[in-house]
């Protein structure tokens, strides 16, 4: 077929859009234009013909995001990117039913409609990640559910696990307190090992002993890693409050 007979011509890719072709230069160069207006260019005919043309702004990742136009890549040499599988296990947390089944605690979690974008957030990984670090929601925002550029930071394994909280290990009493015949103790976490802090006849009094306990160990740990972490997750950890509710 030569480039005359191209022009004009109409095809159904894979995904399911419509494309025609509008310009022909050759073979391997071929401008196609989605019916939303959207335009790629050097396009191989073969490719057209198959279908294989590729949306960038498809929707194939937990039903929202896509790849979009730009340098980051998803995968290269055959394996996925570290911010390829950062992005995807982001959208697994908010978008996939049976992840949030296992993990309830994400129920209602989102992920800011800009980086259902892989290029947008692969820009802000790239100024963000350090090498070990994990993605946190949480610690600059208390009880965050959106996955966003304001509200997400990387911090170390280590903070990110001190900050968890063990809701289906906990039972019926407040945070960091367990019933032992007639008394309370407190415990919390240090360094990842399980710390007595002491018996108490109420409930109430074994919290605050906790929550003071946690607080001072969690400032403890905002200094060691001071010189680790941006200023703003430095200074929520200093101001972290344990509260009676958590």
């Amino acid at each position: 077929m030569n480039k005359d007979d191209k022009l004009g011509k109409c095809y159904v890719t894979n995904e399911g859009y419509k494309i025609k072709i509008i310009e022909s230069f050759s073979y391997a160069n071929n401008t196609i234009v989605f019916e939303n207006g959207f335009i790629l260019y050097n396009i191989r005919f073969n490719h057209i013909k198959r279908g294989s043309v590729s949306n960038p702004y498809h929707a194939s990742v937990y039903g929202v995001g896509y790849r979009g136009e730009g340098v980051h890549k998803k995968s290269i040499s055959g394996k996925h990117t570290k911010v390829y599988k950062n992005w995807c296990s982001m959208l697994e947390r908010c978008y996939s039913l049976e992840y949030k089944e296992n993990q309830p605690t994400y129920i209602n979690s989102i992920v800011d409609c800009y980086w259902h974008n892989f290029q947008v957030f692969a820009e802000w990984f790239k100024n963000n990640y350090k090498e070990g670090y994990e993605l946190d929601k949480d610690l600059l925002v208390r009880g965050n559910k959106n996955y966003s550029p304001n509200t997400c930071c990387f911090i170390p394994k280590y903070i990110n696990t001190l900050l968890i909280k063990c809701d289906s290990k906990r039972g019926k009493y407040f945070i960091g307190v367990r019933k032992r015949k007639n008394r309370f103790e407190a415990r919390c976490q240090v360094n990842g090992k399980p710390k007595y802090i002491g018996s108490f006849e109420t409930e109430l009094e074994a919290f605050y002993a906790y929550k003071n306990a946690k607080e001072s160990d969690i400032k403890e740990v905002a200094e060691k890693y001071k010189d680790q972490i941006t200023e703003r997750c430095y200074w929520a950890l200093i101001n972290y409050k344990v509260n009676i509710n958590d």
